[in-house]
């Protein structure tokens, strides 16, 4: 099978991120080998997929004489090309306090890229990332700490920024312009090992080929087009999630809790993301911190601080996202959120759906036979308890003062109330937990931990306890015919 060529690959590159004939693209040259290569490729397609270009550099202000020297070079390629070019000088001095050089650099630079495209009425910016970028960017955030969208390394096409290099490797540009007589120039700091990319590039890629995979890069860079297809399926039901159930008033996004509750943790992670770019503007991103902590209002009244001066809070059904209020919706003045007053003993029989109003939930137990249980470990709604808990009448009710039990992997009794302590529930909430009790006696701190005089053993017949939160808890148990 004939190979197919450099020029050929950055052509279908352009037409699968709908590069169509008459648009106008601004070429990013920095005067390296990757860019000049981009240059010169598509001054060759020009005419064959009539396209429009606009060749633009950034001088950062950091490499002296030699970064003069690489803008005079750009423009001259540019001219020589027939195409228009422009030049912009960056500040240091304007960087942040605490900013890095590399950060500073990266965000001024899409940002003066960006402000030329809108001069010259240009509708994409070309950069010339390859795969060999793709791999260091993946490793470097699988290093720093990150979840599938980092994993996703550089995306082929975001917003108006198109890559028509990223599936080449660095080498094939080197062989291309070698071919070609290409000329560029050699920036000196891509040889420093005092950054961190330049290491990864230097020996961590290196090493991994060498000593554990020689295609590692394109086993990186396909681990992450299938992570980014993976993370825009989950964001694209997190939109339509947040579409059906979210709501915008004033300066607030709102979202109801069921919606949250019945959506697969992926989902809602993104959807808690969705609703505060909302909220922000897109200006501020949720750390796994703040992820973890809003996954908190799902079960609880509590208010979440967020970047940027902003504020998560659970009011009933709803979850608010913004900037903080001074008075709820009904009118009361914020602050303490006031406790739960639940009902009295809610009997519950076998295999019958009961509701617990304070948490709007529903409990259910079933006996199932030990090689029937579902799977679902680590689901804090779902747990498996001996068949012992059938011998007397099943209740569930709410948290009362002296209320003791033998939580699972301790000897002895202790305390519910030093319970909720150690697991930091606070106050207000405890009285929301539904306790499931057999006779007088606790065998589930509903969604915290099963007693240990209830633990199942692991053979026979077991009783699976399941609480699901449907979007209305009708008023009285049904039957399910199944159980």
């Amino acid at each position: 099978m004939p190979r197919v060529s450099l020029v050929n690959r950055v052509a279908g590159a352009l037409r699968d991120a709908g590069v169509a004939p008459e648009e106008c693209l601004v070429v990013a040259v920095s005067g390296g080998v990757d860019s000049m290569v981009l240059l010169a490729v598509l001054a060759r397609l020009q005419t064959r997929l009539g396209l429009r270009l606009h060749v633009a550099h950034v001088h950062h202000g950091l490499r002296g004489k030699a970064a003069d020297r690489d803008a005079a070079f750009v423009v001259a390629e540019a001219a020589r090309l027939g195409l228009g070019a422009t030049v912009t000088r960056l500040n240091p001095a304007d960087r942040r306090r605490g900013e890095s050089v590399q950060a500073w650099a990266r965000a001024a630079r899409y940002r003066c890229l960006d402000a030329i495209a809108e001069r010259v009425r240009a509708s994409r910016i070309a950069v010339a990332h390859t795969r060999d970028d793709h791999a260091e960017t993946v490793l470097l955030n699988l290093l720093r700490g990150t979840g599938p969208r980092g994993l996703g390394g550089i995306p082929p096409v975001r917003d108006r920024i198109v890559r028509p290099l990223l599936e080449l490797s660095r080498a094939g540009v080197e062989a291309y312009a070698t071919a070609q007589h290409v000329a560029f120039r050699a920036d000196a700091s891509n040889a420093s090992d005092a950054y961190r990319r330049n290491r990864v590039r230097h020996r961590l890629l290196p090493l991994l080929a060498k000593e554990y995979n020689p295609r590692i890069l394109e086993s990186l860079a396909a681990l992450a087009t299938l992570l980014r297809e993976d993370d825009a399926a989950l964001t694209a039901q997190a939109a339509l999630l947040v579409g059906e159930a979210g709501r915008e008033a004033g300066p607030a996004v709102w979202l109801g809790v069921a919606a949250l509750r019945t959506a697969a943790p992926a989902v809602a992670r993104r959807a808690f993301q969705a609703l505060f770019q909302r909220a922000s503007r897109g200006g501020h991103a949720l750390t796994r911190r703040h992820l973890a902590a809003l996954r908190c209002l799902l079960t609880r009244d509590a208010v979440v601080r967020l970047p940027g001066g902003f504020e998560a809070r659970r009011e009933g059904a709803e979850i608010r996202v913004g900037p903080p209020a001074d008075a709820a919706p009904d009118g009361r003045a914020r602050g303490r959120i006031p406790a739960a007053e639940p009902p009295g003993d809610v009997p519950l029989r076998r295999g019958i759906w009961t509701p617990w109003a304070p948490l709007a939930c529903r409990v259910r137990v079933r006996r199932v036979a030990a090689d029937h249980i579902p799977s679902g470990h680590g689901n804090p709604w779902r747990a498996v308890l001996s068949p012992r808990l059938l011998e007397g009448p099943l209740s569930l009710r709410g948290w009362r003062p002296g209320d003791r039990f033998r939580p699972l992997g301790m000897s002895g009794e202790k305390k519910l109330q030093d319970f909720f302590v150690d697991a930091k529930v606070p106050r207000q909430e405890r009285g929301r937990i539904p306790l499931l009790l057999a006779g007088d006696r606790i065998a589930w701190v509903v969604g915290h931990r099963i007693a240990e005089d209830f633990r199942f053993r692991g053979r026979g017949t077991a009783c699976l306890v399941e609480v699901e939160f449907p979007d209305a808890v009708s008023a009285g148990a049904h039957t399910d015919h199944g159980a």
